[in-house]
């Protein structure tokens, strides 16, 4: 069987790399939603599809009737770095998921059928904390050094994935993607999120790198 699980959006960006994720998305229409989950199962089916993956589109208003235009864009045959705001408004793992199904479990086993996926909690968003400096263009380089202190965010509604710890010294030889922060907020309207995650990110203490935690 096919199921969907829900959206993400990612339309802030800066130069084609995602800032910040949403889940679910607080602007996108229930036409709209449902118009995505369809396409997402025909594409799915034409292939015969048969792992974990993502399906991004580009939706836009049309200039003259108003309503939301959909474009396919591609297929990323597996999760991607923001699946973490699904699993944290679905109560689910998606990598557990993904490893269960490669070795052949069902939708159905897992929980997973279309009729079964739980409805989303609130909203969640995750914000990529990058090793970084930003000049006055607005152009961005990598930084480098020893992490001290590093002291992480947390408490309910707050995730922090990293590689990081008091100690590690960074190299250059890898992406400058330090650590993902990863908000929920389980009631009211997306802003809460927002505000969570400004909290959030004030709590962090970090040194030896700078990192676009300001900007963010």
């Amino acid at each position: 069987g096919l199921a969907v699980v829900g959206e993400r959006e990612c339309s802030l960006q800066r130069r084609q790399q995602k800032l910040l994720e949403l889940a679910p998305s607080p602007s996108l229409s229930d036409e709209a939603r449902a118009q995505l989950f369809a396409a997402t199962l025909r594409i799915a089916k034409k292939v015969n599809y048969k792992s974990l993956g993502t399906f991004e589109f580009l939706v836009c208003k049309d200039a003259k009737s108003g309503k939301d235009r959909i474009l396919f864009m591609e297929v990323n045959p597996r999760l991607q770095v923001e699946h973490t705001v699904t699993e944290e408004v679905l109560g689910l793992d998606l990598v557990q998921s993904q490893l269960a199904v490669a070795a052949g479990a069902t939708l159905g086993s897992l929980g997973l059928a279309q009729g079964y996926i739980p409805k989303p909690r609130g909203f969640a968003m995750q914000l990529r904390v990058n090793m970084e400096v930003m000049d006055e263009s607005g152009g961005t380089r990598p930084t480098g050094g020893t992490l001290a202190p590093f002291d992480l965010p947390s408490g309910p509604g707050v995730r922090v994935d990293t590689f990081g710890y008091s100690g590690y010294r960074t190299s250059a030889a890898f992406d400058s993607l330090l650590a993902k922060v990863i908000v929920h907020a389980a009631g009211g309207d997306w802003i809460d999120v927002v505000h969570k995650a400004s909290r959030t990110l004030r709590e962090f203490r970090i040194g030896g790198v700078a990192t676009n935690i300001p900007f963010l």
